[in-house]
């Protein structure tokens, strides 16, 4: 999004130096502004360490049916931290002290991170 709204000031500040700034111009940034959507992914990691491979994901969109989408069998990043460095913000860390999956083979679903995108 920051992108769009950079790129739309730069053409906007060629566009007034031209003397060819119109309205019509100004008023697109509203459209800019009101294309953006949140776009939430859920990573299960193997523990709350942000480095640990995942487990598990699902990333939903807004604008896409109701199910959420797998981008591939392939997790979409290594861990939880490359996400983060790929513009992804931590909006739910895991609460392990929340589960108890002590009778079965699958503890690493309770290290449920939830992180969003505004695109």
């Amino acid at each position: 999004m920051k992108s769009a709204i950079n790129d739309w000031l730069d053409s906007c500040i060629e566009k007034l130096n031209a003397g060819e700034l119109t309205e019509t111009d100004l008023r697109d940034v509203t459209t800019t502004l009101n294309s953006e959507r949140q776009l939430l992914l859920y990573l299960y990691s193997k523990s709350t360490n942000l480095r640990s491979p995942l487990g598990g994901w699902a990333l939903y969109d807004a604008t896409a049916p109701d199910e959420p989408l797998l981008p591939s069998q392939e997790p979409p990043y290594a861990s939880v931290l490359d996400a983060v460095r790929d513009g992804w913000r931590i909006v739910q860390f895991p609460r392990p002290e929340l589960y108890n999956f002590t009778d079965v083979d699958n503890a690493y679903l309770a290290f449920e991170f939830i992180l969003e995108k505004i695109v």
